[in-house]
């Protein structure tokens, strides 16, 4: 039988000794788990300072190898968890010739996510809790990408309100972040993510690696290397179309047909499968052919998705927009240098700032974790129960009450602003 929630114990940091002392000074040493999909990712920060950003430690990954399996599969996932996460945070708390860390905050993502991925690092985080008598936060994923910026550069910049794209395998959404907790999808695909679809259209032009996104990217910058160095003529889109395939923008305005708010990306899959089997398959492409096509659907993609934040940002109240100094890109997409340019072609005569973090924070990484947990615990004063459950789906506009197992504690007379604690 179900344990009714108001029977539930609930863990508080006055129960839990002589280890939460630190808070009062919050300097602090943060355990940060990553487990939401294929990538183990771990790391250690020390907040030596609140004035500052935390120094790392130390940080390490270990990713799936998913080239035989053309995708990710749950099961492959899971068992890579739970082979390699203990390894990873041992590895990291004894470091060689010199003394055991014990960390005094563990961060850890609760969702969203493949649930039997998250599990092993939920379920991992509470053992280390409990054992070690110490405060876990369970951790939203998105919001850790769209907070990676601030990790930077101690949740100075950027400044809320601002906006995000935030562009992984799994996400394509545009957000509206108002404060540490209050946030408005104001995009969202309705179909695929925008990952997802440059993963599949690069399988379509026989690219079977881990990474198809990265390798796409090459191939298009391979391209426009030969066609500076004179190897290849620079062609219009007429010529590129004529020698690769055909591709137009999807939910482009039409005479009565009412514009939306939202990103589409299948419809670019389906124009490569097609135009690639036009052409007799992948393996009747020249290397010239697949780098053209390459190059086209990455630019229509793109070109998309900057048109329908373009439009998004019309349909937004003027005296909102006008409030927005800091535009984000973030997520395992967000590190393609050709997304960055056109992002910053089309809004850098903004108001905005861009922001991108650099590549290796916009994967999966439990640096992001780490930090978003140190935002929720110094600023909320939010902190997580032992019976919280991984969260496969978690509305990130709604990131306390789509969920249980918060906890929050009395910061008043710690170096906590009251007014930055949450209502």
């Amino acid at each position: 039988m179900a344990i009714p929630r108001s029977q539930r114990p609930r863990i508080s940091l006055l129960s839990l000794g002589k280890n939460t002392q630190h808070w009062l000074r919050r300097t602090y040493i943060v355990l940060g788990i990553e487990t939401s999909c294929d990538d183990t990712s771990v790391c250690l920060y020390d907040r030596y300072s609140p004035s500052a950003p935390p120094k790392l430690i130390s940080s390490l990954t270990s990713s799936l190898d998913n080239k035989e399996f053309k995708g990710i599969v749950p099961t492959r996932a899971l068992n890579h968890h739970q082979v390699h996460l203990a390894p990873l945070v041992c590895k990291l708390l004894r470091p060689p010739n010199a003394p055991q860390i014990i960390p005094e905050l563990i961060c850890v993502t609760r969702g969203p996510g493949m649930r039997g991925s998250l599990s092993v690092g939920v379920e991992f985080a509470k053992g280390l809790s409990l054992a070690w008598g110490i405060p876990m936060v369970g951790v939203h994923h998105m919001l850790a990408h769209l907070l990676t910026p601030r990790l930077l550069t101690n949740g100075s910049a950027p400044r809320f309100p601002f906006l995000s794209l935030l562009v992984s395998g799994g996400h394509t959404m545009l957000v509206l972040s108002a404060s540490l907790l209050d946030h408005r999808i104001l995009a969202n695909t309705i179909d695929i993510a925008m990952g997802d679809a440059i993963d599949k259209s690069a399988r379509e032009l026989g690219l079977n690696g881990n990474m198809n996104g990265p390798e796409l990217e090459k191939l298009v910058q391979r391209y426009e290397e030969s066609v500076a160095a004179g190897e290849n003529k620079a062609l219009s889109k007429e010529e590129m179309t004529e020698v690769g395939i055909k591709v137009k923008l999807p939910m482009r305005p039409k005479p009565g047909r009412p514009q939306t708010a939202a990103f589409s990306f299948s419809s670019f899959v389906t124009m490569v499968k097609r135009g690639v089997a036009k052409k007799g398959g992948f393996t009747a492409l020249s290397e010239t052919e697949v780098q053209i096509i390459a190059k086209q659907i990455q630019d229509a993609i793109f070109d998309h998705a900057v048109d329908r934040i373009t439009y998004t940002l019309s349909t937004v109240p003027r005296e909102v927009v006008a409030g927005i100094q800091d535009f984000v890109c973030s997520g395992g997409v967000g590190s393609n240098l050709l997304l960055r340019k056109k992002l910053i072609d089309a809004f850098s005569n903004t108001v905005m700032n861009l922001h991108f973090p650099p590549p290796d924070l916009c994967t999966d990484n439990g640096r992001m974790i780490a930090w978003t947990g140190i935002e929720m615990w110094e600023t909320a004063g939010l902190h997580s129960s032992y019976d919280i459950m991984p969260t496969a789906e978690w509305n990130l506009e709604n990131i306390l009450g789509d969920v249980d197992g918060w906890l929050r504690e009395d910061r008043t007379e710690q170096n906590v602003r009251p007014s930055d604690i949450a209502a």
